[in-house]
This record gives structure tokens, C-alpha cells and sequence, in this order.
């Protein structure tokens, strides 16, 4: 009878986690004024590869958020699927050969979100749950879901 109890209880435990993990996702996103209406992930991994993507005449942006080192591994893994010594070599290599420029690195949420607003071209990827608190951002896609 204990034990029976035991393994209820474990598994309300085990599918409450699972329903809260479930909640993780990364998404891409623009500035809710932004003319950018998709994004092809081949597009989204050129685009932080400092490859050029453009939209009419307007050459995409991309934010690296780095609030977060969780958000960062996931963005390494599922984005570009390279480790950061594999990205950051590859991203030297755009600047010193082709002189594309870095993608800009922003180490807040806040400022993440500031420069979105502040430029209708420029593209970031954030945890899915920092974007609903914000009107002024539009979610083009899932990249990652837990």
C-alpha cells in the first residue's frame, strides 16, 4: 500500500514537471511594427552566421541575447548547432574575409527589447515567456520547445 502511494505520488510529481518544462521554448522575434513577416530557419541560421538576409531593400539585423547562459546553449545547439568556440571562429572568419559585420551582443533582456523596438529590421530570440509582458514584440517562430 505504501509503495502504491509512493509511486502516485512520484508520478503527479513527474508529470507536474513535465507540464512546467513544457513551458520552455525559444522563439524568434521582431519588433511588433517590424515588416518582417517570416523567417525559414536556413534564414535564421545565415542570419546569425553573419551571413546577409534581407527583406525588400533592408538587410535583417540579428540580436544575440546573452541574458541568459541557458538561452545561449540553446541558441548554440538548435540554431546554429555549433559549440561557442565552433561560432566564434566561424563569425571571426565573416569579419576578416568578407567584413560582414558581428552579430551585436546584448547582455539584458531590457536592452534586447530596446533595440528590437528601436529597429523594425532587427531580429533577437528570447524565452517565449519574456514576450507575452511586451506588446511592442511579435513572436515569427518556435525555434526551440522543451
Amino acid at each position: 500500500m505504501k509503495f502504491a502511494r509512493f509511486a502516485l505520488f512520484a508520478s503527479l510529481l513527474a508529470g507536474s514537471g513535465a507540464l512546467h518544462a513544457a513551458d520552455r521554448q525559444v522563439v524568434l522575434v521582431v519588433s511588433a511594427d517590424s515588416p518582417v513577416q517570416q523567417l525559414e530557419q536556413i534564414e535564421v541560421k545565415k542570419l546569425f552566421l553573419s551571413w546577409p538576409v534581407t527583406r525588400g531593400n533592408h538587410t535583417l539585423r540579428p540580436i544575440c541575447n546573452a541574458s541568459d547562459s541557458a538561452l545561449n546553449d540553446v541558441f548554440l545547439q538548435y540554431v546554429v548547432a555549433m559549440s561557442q568556440s565552433a561560432y566564434d571562429r566561424r563569425i571571426l572568419s565573416q569579419v576578416l574575409q568578407h567584413g560582414r559585420p558581428r552579430p551585436l551582443e546584448l547582455t539584458s533582456s531590457a536592452a534586447t527589447i530596446k533595440m528590437l523596438t528601436d529597429d523594425p529590421y532587427a531580429v533577437s530570440y528570447m524565452w517565449l515567456k519574456e514576450v507575452p509582458a511586451n506588446p511592442r514584440l511579435r513572436v515569427l517562430r518556435v525555434l526551440w520547445a522543451e
